[in-house]
């Protein structure tokens, strides 16, 4: 099965963790969908714990995942900062070949790199024909409004496995059980027997 129709994506994750927090269950579920997922930072050095790079920790989830459907690329810069936005334009364009979607943070997320990066939406869409999707995060903020829902009830618990990869992260209050549980609910979809749900909003749609 294929999300929206579409054979290939680029998943746009300014930290480790990112699209995993945000999209590991429609990955999981889309399976004919190729996913290439570029970790854009790599985050600091390492746990101070395990001594496990947070680009590791990346690793170790989609490992766990057993997904066939994702790809990650990754870049020599370990903060976004090393790299002005046209720079980054310039990077992220030599992926953009065959693409029929990018997918990125939304610009009303409380997380400055984030509202940095889903900035670079328009230009890198700017003569070609590729949809543009942004990702819900747990620091999106409430004026943001989602306009698909993916229903991940049959993956949430793997993707929970998945994401205890994160052992640098784990003790952060979004990885908390409510939280989690929280972060894939709404209402209305729960009105409709949809539980557990992963939430997107479509600014281009090119099908």
């Amino acid at each position: 099965m294929k999300l929206l129709n579409f054979d290939k994506v680029i998943c746009l994750s300014p930290h480790p963790d990112d699209v995993e927090y945000s999209m590991l269950g429609t990955i999981l579920k889309y399976t004919d969908t190729q996913f290439n997922l570029i970790q854009l930072a790599q985050g600091g050095e390492c746990d101070n714990t395990t001594s496990i790079s947070r680009l590791q920790e990346v690793k170790n989830v989609w490992k766990k995942s057993e997904c066939k459907n994702i790809n990650i690329i990754t870049t020599p810069y370990k903060f976004i900062k090393e790299l002005q936005e046209e720079y980054w334009i310039n990077f992220i364009e030599k992926y953009l070949n065959n693409i029929d979607a990018i997918f990125l943070p939304n610009e009303t997320d409380s997380h400055f790199e984030h509202r940095f990066i889903s900035g670079f939406g328009p230009a890198l869409i700017r003569n070609k024909n590729i949809s543009l999707i942004q990702y819900y995060t747990p620091s999106t903020q409430d004026e943001w409004n989602p306009n698909l829902y993916v229903d991940v009830e049959k993956f949430y618990s793997k993707k929970l496995q998945c994401l205890n990869e994160f052992k640098s992260q784990t003790h952060r209050y979004y990885f908390r059980d409510d939280v989690l549980r929280s972060f894939h609910s709404d209402f209305q979809c729960a009105k409709k027997g949809i539980h557990f749900i992963e939430k997107y909003k479509i600014l281009n749609l090119f099908n």
